[in-house]
């Protein structure tokens, strides 16, 4: 067996958790809200900023793209992922 095999093996070992509490999820969640979607938010942001820029330069569709689709299609990504988070801990809080 080659090293990286032993390395995978062992990875695999170490993280295989029977069961994780529901406080450990819960936790999760709120640091994923509270730390995780700021700074998600704040790159997107500065992504959605430089493309936008680059659009000035392009023409045709890519610059539909830059100007509209990808930043509609970032946006809508976050948002959905910090609507998620939220109502699953409101869920997790009302069901306690």
């Amino acid at each position: 067996m080659s090293k990286w095999t032993e390395v995978r093996d062992g990875l695999v070992a170490a993280m295989d958790v029977k069961e994780i509490t529901e406080a450990a999820k819960n936790q999760l969640t709120r640091n994923l809200i509270k730390e995780g979607m700021p700074v998600l938010e704040e790159v997107t942001k500065k992504f959605i900023e430089e493309i936008q820029k680059q659009a000035d330069n392009e023409n045709g569709w890519n610059k539909i793209r830059d100007k509209f689709v990808l930043p509609l299609l970032i946006n809508g990504v976050v948002w959905i992922a910090d609507f998620v988070l939220i109502r699953s801990t409101e869920t997790t809080i009302k069901d306690n």
